[in-house]
């Protein structure tokens, strides 16, 4: 049987592990933003894959989707606690610069 922190770490690495998690998150720290800006900052990316992965970012509760009216605009945006793990990309990319250079 797993540990609670074994069961924590794989929980975060689902997350994290999934692909375009990292770029949809390091898009969205930018700021509130149109499905289809999402899609143009994440490359290669299907729009049935952005969709998916939206989803599911939202129901991680890491991503809120806000629809306004007048006009009608669907945007999504980070929740706390997606800000709070995007926060550590800069992390990893200052890590892949130290190390893997």
């Amino acid at each position: 049987m797993l540990t609670s922190d074994t069961e924590k770490l794989f929980t975060a690495y689902r997350i994290i592990g999934t692909k375009w998690t990292i770029h949809i998150l390091c898009t969205l720290s930018q700021g509130p933003k149109k499905f289809s800006e999402i899609y143009e900052n994440v490359p290669s990316i299907s729009e049935a894959i952005l969709s998916k992965r939206l989803k599911g970012l939202q129901d991680d509760q890491l991503v809120k989707r806000k629809v306004r009216t007048h006009p009608i605009q669907i945007m999504y945006e980070l929740t706390p606690k997606g800000a709070a793990l995007a926060a550590f990309i800069p992390c990893l990319m200052e890590w892949f610069t130290t190390n893997m250079n």
